[in-house]
């Protein structure tokens, strides 16, 4: 389905897109993803400030990825907005802060989930990603849909809450 609107798009616009038709659809899959992670967002709880490593409340949410990455450039777009009552801000992952809230690993930064502390949300782009990256969510590319898994074991050592919804939505629950 997704394939199909690409193409259709692609056609709208004229012949020169149809040449670029791979790069568009990384796009958009980028564009889908990025508004995954926007959603896991809002259906996870993070401990109380007092008990975050930073110890300090932040009206922003700190998400950091790698800026450059077509998911980096997609996630940009909710800079500002409101996520889970707060200030959506992205942080390149090359420059991240100590304290990340959210931490968006693409297919290259698998290595850097060991070094996410208590109350980070890792989620990572499964595609092509090294498996022992640890990760509490996992996007997956099957054929034309995309789902996502949930670790909960991650998500429990990180002190994270997930709503039972997000739950009952995941492709696999471990």
């Amino acid at each position: 389905m997704r394939r199909a609107l690409v193409r259709l798009a692609c056609a709208a616009v004229g012949g020169a897109l149809l040449a670029s038709g791979a790069c568009l659809a990384q796009v958009r899959d980028a564009d889908m993803k990025a508004a995954y992670v926007y959603n896991f967002v809002q259906f996870t709880s993070w401990p109380a400030p007092a008990a975050r490593a930073t110890g300090a409340a932040s009206a922003a949410l700190a998400v950091c990825a790698e800026r450059a990455s077509a998911l980096g450039r997609a996630l940009q777009a909710y800079d500002g907005r409101q996520a889970a009552g707060r200030v959506w801000q992205l942080v390149d992952l090359q420059a991240r802060a100590p304290a990340c809230d959210v931490l968006v690993l693409g297919r290259t930064e698998a290595a850097v989930a060991g070094a996410a502390g208590a109350g980070t949300l890792v989620i990572r782009d499964g595609a092509g990603a090294a498996p022992a990256s640890a990760a509490a969510i996992t996007l997956v590319d099957n054929d034309e849909h995309l789902q996502f898994d949930i670790d909960t074991r991650e998500v429990a050592r990180a002190g994270l809450r997930i709503s039972s919804k997000l739950l009952r939505l995941a492709r696999t629950v471990e």
